[in-house]
């Protein structure tokens, strides 16, 4: 299981095998068709929110 917390959203996301969830106000739970598949949508999801703030004009 790997986890991403992301305290400014207050929300986190989990991947578990072939299911990522993503907790906050709401809960989402992904189910991809192996593990392999959400492995690759968390890693990439993982090198968005590390250059994001490269991006961003205001980060309050």
């Amino acid at each position: 299981m790997t986890v991403l917390e992301i305290e400014q959203l207050v929300f986190f996301v989990e991947l578990k095998n072939s299911v990522i969830n993503i907790e906050g106000n709401q809960n989402i739970k992904l189910k991809f068709q192996n593990e392999i598949l959400a492995g690759i949508w968390f890693e990439s999801l993982l090198d968005l929110v590390e250059t994001l703030s490269e991006f961003l004009i205001d980060t309050d």
